[in-house]
């Protein structure tokens, strides 16, 4: 039997992640009935807990419950469509629906999704939130259910699960919207009734369908997608997708591209000491073969033995795997391939190889290159036609950003402008860049204070990415900061990036000291930055330097450094009128406190105003973050807000709470962000044996370390939206 295949790899080192499938080839939706309305027949759950009551499901007790309890379906889902009425008695109390999951012990305890229902005492709401049980915890959580919630009564919950995605919706309100290439695609339903105080819950009419329709809470399919966070690629990919030709809407992926012309090579084997000579960077490899219809129908894996050392692998068009970090040269590739993917005929395997230093390519075992079709296996060792794309030199140019923007995701298309100035109107996140006083914003707490205070309704999430002594032309950062250079150690910094849909560049004072006649000089460095953040947002607010004073009393001529640097404002003040930018004037608003003789100083005022005549004291971060919120325009919406001297603190207490629980986010975005271990973590002592687990040397201790404070980090951020509605009231 003559068997051809057409095979496209590119060598990139890239994760294996799930193929997103559309519905075009998807089975015809079917409906399951798991409950009859009379018992419980098709449903096992400790006894004393579980009955059917009025044609529901009851979970019921009337005393303390010893832990979470349990009732699971005998009904297997993969992707479903599930709609369920459910009620919650008292609604202070926790239930859930589990989906995909499993039973782990003998008490029926479950470890897989859970759609949440009820209300959490610390946290609130829960209704149509996503968490998964005995696993990884918090995956989707917001306070989208609370107002449509009908408290103490039947609530209709929908969950919608195609593939790695998942919806869910409460009374017609989409609540979650997840893309989750972690989670598990098939597993059993059940229904929770929660450890802890007395209480019922019902579940009413469960209807099941197996293969649905993409369709939720009134939105199409479409709309739905569009509802899923957008996936940060890793450091590597999002070069190549910007560089490489091929990966440009995966063009040398599709099965309909002719690589005729390509020229061939034997594979496994190196492509830079044979075909290629010192060739680093992409390489594309592609490959066809005939399949019969018998063989389309077996359980097929994809072997492609080792590649060095990234890889992203398509077989006809769609993704089927891949690795997309460095380090994976040793690692055997091993690709399942979804039902329905292969097809009778030619089938299109291709694969995008990068290589960033020594040689690379396919360059496994030829026993280990294989196309595994139930106990058959078709041989992929021989001649494939290969290309090369973007090569290094290209790569890592496109790859030049300031050290001050490494840590943001550039999306597709900038965030628009403001439509009529500053204004928050939807969940945003926020950038702060500059120097020390932008930096110390994070530990005062007062700016972020007032800017959650003012937008309840929204997640306004601030991230502090100021660094000490930072100018518009040098920004000193370690060594491998946001893979900043090749990495001479080994792994580079893993950690994603954050997007920015507002930046707050807050620069100029240090600059001034070099006199006014050096102005068009930082003129022209301030405008390159602003360039280049407006690849990621358009919304920009620029706020001018704080004025130099003298609180220490020195033999300094404060007024001439102030004069100099009001021209450095008054060239930022020309900016913002240029670029329509909105533009704060801390030196204008603040000048009334610096600008006094030395003999003359209120030694009072001026030490509020300054610690050391650059950097901003207590006082004056509070001062700051009035007057960033008076000439933004949002001062009126915290005007309640109040600073006292005494205790460093604010009134009422409720804000006060939320600048504490800011502090605390602080603190532990800062911790991640700029950890201290550095040198272990992407620095110069990746390989000594105390940052490696000394039974897996291959297991390093602190990016493990690091990413465990991602949840810690989300947790903070909920209980500051919570807090900020708390000093709206």
């Amino acid at each position: 039997m003559a068997i051809r295949i057409l095979l496209v790899v590119a060598v990139l080192g890239l994760p294996v992640s799930e193929c997103v499938w559309g519905q075009a080839n998807a089975p015809e939706p079917a409906i399951s009935r798991i409950f009859n309305g009379k018992d419980l027949t098709g449903w096992k759950g400790n006894d004393g807990y579980w009955s059917v009551k009025n044609g529901a499901i009851v979970g019921h007790s009337d005393k303390n419950i010893a832990r979470n309890e349990f009732i699971w379906s005998d009904v297997e889902v993969k992707d479903f469509y599930l709609k369920v009425d459910v009620k919650l008695t008292p609604d202070n109390r926790n239930a859930g629906i589990q989906f995909r999951s499993k039973p782990i012990d003998a008490h029926g305890q479950a470890m897989g999704y859970q759609a949440d229902v009820g209300h959490d005492q610390v946290i609130g709401n829960v209704w149509g939130n996503l968490y998964h049980e005995h696993g990884r915890g918090k995956l989707d959580w917001n306070d989208r259910a609370v107002k449509v919630l009908k408290k103490g009564d039947w609530n209709r919950y929908e969950i919608l699960a195609v593939g790695h995605r998942i919806w869910t919706a409460v009374n017609g309100q989409l609540c979650t919207a997840i893309d989750d290439p972690d989670g598990e695609l098939s597993g059993m339903i059940a229904l929770q009734i929660h450890g802890g105080e007395a209480q019922t819950v019902h579940y009413r009419n469960p209807t099941l369908t197996h293969n649905p329709k993409i369709e939720l809470a009134g939105l199409s399919e479409k709309e739905l997608l569009a509802e899923l966070p957008k996936k940060e690629l890793p450091y590597w990919s999002k070069l190549i997708v910007g560089v490489d030709p091929g990966s440009q809407d995966e063009a040398w992926a599709k099965p309909t591209f002719d690589h005729g012309k390509w020229k061939t090579m034997k594979v496994p084997g190196h492509f830079d000491t044979v075909e290629l000579p010192d060739f680093d960077g992409v390489v594309w490899f592609r490959k066809s073969i005939e399949l019969s219809v018998e063989q389309t129908k077996a359980a097929a894996t994809l072997h492609l033995g080792q590649i060095d050392d990234m890889d992203v692998t398509w077989v006809n068009g769609a993704r089927v795997g891949g690795y997309e970090n460095p380090g994976h040269h040793y690692t055997v590739r091993n690709y399942p391939i979804p039902a329905g993917v292969l097809k009778p005929g030619k089938n299109v395997i291709a694969v995008r190889v990068m290589d960033h230093g020594a040689p690379g390519g396919i360059a496994g075992k030829p026993e280990q290159l294989v196309l595994q079709l139930d106990d058959e296996r078709v041989s992929l060792a021989n001649r494939w036609h290969f290309a090369p794309g973007a090569n290094l030199e290209a790569l890592n140019k496109y790859s030049q950003v300031p050290p001050l923007l490494r840590p943001l995701s550039r999306p597709k298309t900038p965030v628009p402008a403001f439509a009529d100035g500053f204004a928050i109107d939807s969940h945003q996140t926020i950038s702060i860049l500059g120097g020390t006083n932008a930096m110390e914003t994070a530990r005062h707490g007062y700016l972020e204070t007032l800017l959650t205070a003012a937008n309840p309704e929204h997640r306004v999430r601030v991230r502090n990415l100021a660094w000490q002594a930072d100018t518009v032309y040098v920004q000193q950062r370690p060594r491998n900061f946001y893979a900043a250079s090749k990495p001479d150690y080994g792994e580079r910094d893993g950690r994603s990036q954050i997007n920015a849909d507002i930046v707050f560049f807050w620069m100029g004072q240090s600059e001034s000291l070099n006199g006014p006649q050096r102005v068009d000089e930082f003129k022209a460095a301030y405008l390159q930055h602003l360039d280049q953040i407006s690849d990621y947002t358009k919304r920009i607010v620029l706020v001018t330097p704080v004025p130099f004073s003298n609180p220490l009393r020195l033999e300094i001529d404060i007024a001439k450094r102030n004069r100099s640097l009001a021209v450095y404002v008054d060239e930022i003040r020309q900016i913002g009128r240029d670029r329509k930018l909105p533009v704060v004037d801390l030196f204008r608003s603040l000048t009334s406190h610096a600008e006094q003789p030395a003999n003359k100083l209120d030694s009072e005022s001026h030490a509020a105003f300054s610690r050391n005549g650059l950097h901003l004291s207590t006082i004056g971060h509070w001062n700051a973050a009035q007057t960033i919120a008076s000439q933004l325009g949002f001062a009126d919406r915290v005007a309640s807000i109040k600073w006292f001297d005494s205790a460093r603190a604010l009134e009422p207490s409720s804000a006060e709470t939320l600048r504490q629980a800011i502090i605390k986010k602080n603190d532990l975005w800062f911790r991640y962000w700029r950890p201290t271990n550095w040198a272990f973590l992407y620095g110069n002592r990746q390989n000594t044996p105390s940052s490696r687990d000394h039974k897996n040397p291959e297991r390093r201790w602190f990016p493990e370390e690091l990413n465990a404070a991602l949840p810690h980090l989300n947790e903070a951020e909920q209980r500051i939206h919570a807090s900020a509605k708390a000093v709206s009231r």
